[in-house]
């Protein structure tokens, strides 16, 4: 929940930039859209948001339609309190309309309520009749205009093809969208169609039992077999926008690590030693000699440790983000203070609460390990690609010790990019993976 609701903020946050420049298409199992509606003037006051939803899916689709508010300030900044994040929820895929609301509180220095609708794998969502209103008094609600929240205004806006008022926060591959009528009533509608959710995809999942855990992963594709290694705290779902493309060249084979995803943990402290472990057995019980790796952050990480324990099962080697220790000559100051912030949040909420005492041994990792030395990548045999953001939490300086340590390293630092790359500018993350696989070395 904390990596959902920290991206949808990011996408709350960036979306002015977004609006002025041309909106990239990516692969996601979800499509939002959304608009700011100014609520300088009633600071302070209680709000309660309405809209009306109807769903039509598949059956045993986990599909769902959503409505979001989120309350943010004059400086463009997410405004953290309690009761500013909003949320309803369709679920049931009759086609009926229903009408969901919610109520939160506007804390000083609110300047503007994002209101935003949300809709999730394959299906026919409507959303209809937004409507806002704040308690100026006890018992009092006077209406606050959401423009265009019935969509009756017909005209589209020109750039993102969207009703008046609202814009999409990102395209997404396999949705379209339009305003439709329903009885010569005006709503928006959104279609999903062929959208694939991956880390939850029965047709390609498998579970495998080694180690003491039960690992989950999903196979695409066809040819040389190529594993997908995710980072801390995500699954399989962290590489939408590269399974796709992968896919094409590769037999695609995805891993949720232990104590992630839908993978389950055992009582062994979690190191990246033990992540490759686990990961060398899952090649044995598939009877794979050796695969391609690419690995992302702690799945980076994880690849090196693979590649030097188990030099015989990796052919090359990609990790984005990785290191070899943590202090801050290799990661972030601001990085390390917010690991160990969460440390101490999830070990007082750990009694209470079973998320908090899962997340607890996964940022211990975070902030323990990896334990290695430069000299210790000398043993690496498989070509290794070492990439990176301009703007990685990972210092510029270790990322490039790491590919100067490799017998046979490559470096790649990504212009104007962070250690969310993959997800930042798919296309080009891709392009990069793919030469390095595909060349002659």
């Amino acid at each position: 929940m904390k990596f959902f609701l920290s991206s949808l903020l990011l996408l709350v946050l960036t979306l002015p930039a977004l609006a002025q420049s041309k909106l990239k298409t990516s692969n996601s199992t979800a499509f939002f859209f959304r608009q700011r509606v100014d609520v300088v003037a009633f600071a302070g006051y209680a709000y309660r948001l309405s809209a009306r939803m109807k769903l039509t899916a598949p059956d045993g689709d986990s599909a769902n339609a959503n409505v979001f508010s989120v309350v943010v300030g004059a400086k463009d900044n997410y405004l953290k309190t309690d009761s500013n994040f909003g949320r309803m929820r369709a679920r049931r895929r009759d086609g009926q309309w229903r009408t969901f609301s919610h109520q939160g509180k506007l804390p000083a220095g609110a300047a503007r309520l994002a209101i935003m609708g949300q809709v999730f794998l394959n299906g026919t969502f409507g959303f209809d009749d937004f409507r806002l209103e704040v308690e100026t008094a006890k018992g009092r609600w006077q209406a606050v205009p959401v423009p265009n929240g019935d969509f009756s205004a017909a005209r589209a806006d020109s750039a993102s093809g969207f009703p008046n008022n609202w814009r999409p926060l990102s395209l997404a591959t396999g949705f379209r969208f339009g305003t439709a009528t329903d009885a010569g009533n005006p709503y928006f509608e959104i279609t999903g169609s062929g959208v694939v959710n991956y880390g939850r995809n029965a047709c390609a999942g498998h579970t495998v039992a080694l180690n003491g855990v039960k690992l989950y992963y999903e196979t695409y594709g066809q040819g040389e077999p190529l594993l997908l290694l995710h980072g801390n705290g995500q699954s399989i779902s962290a590489f939408n926008n590269q399974i796709p493309e992968l896919a094409k060249h590769y037999q695609v084979i995805a891993v949720d690590t232990r104590a992630q995803g839908q993978s389950t943990n055992g009582r062994q402290t979690l190191t990246y030693d033990l992540f490759a472990d686990d990961i060398s057995a899952l090649l044995t019980a598939l009877h794979i000699p050796a695969a391609h790796v690419v690995g992302w952050s702690d799945g980076g990480n994880t690849g090196i440790s693979l590649a030097m324990h188990h030099p015989q099962q990796v052919k090359k080697l990609v990790t984005m983000g990785a290191n070899l220790w943590a202090d801050t000559l290799a990661v972030t100051a601001a990085t390390l203070k917010e690991v160990n912030k969460d440390i101490r949040l999830v070990t007082f909420m750990g009694p209470i609460n079973k998320q908090a005492r899962q997340a607890r041994p996964l940022l211990k990792l975070l902030r323990d390990y990896p334990r290695l030395k430069a000299a210790d990548l000398t043993g690496i045999t498989a070509p290794t690609l070492v990439l990176a953001g301009e703007k990685d939490v990972i210092q510029d300086a270790h990322t490039r010790l790491i590919a100067s340590s490799l017998p046979h390293g490559q470096l790649c630092i990504f212009p104007g990019l962070t250690h969310y790359a993959p997800r930042e500018d798919p296309a080009t993350f891709n392009a990069a993976v793919l030469g390095f696989l595909q060349a002659r070395l």
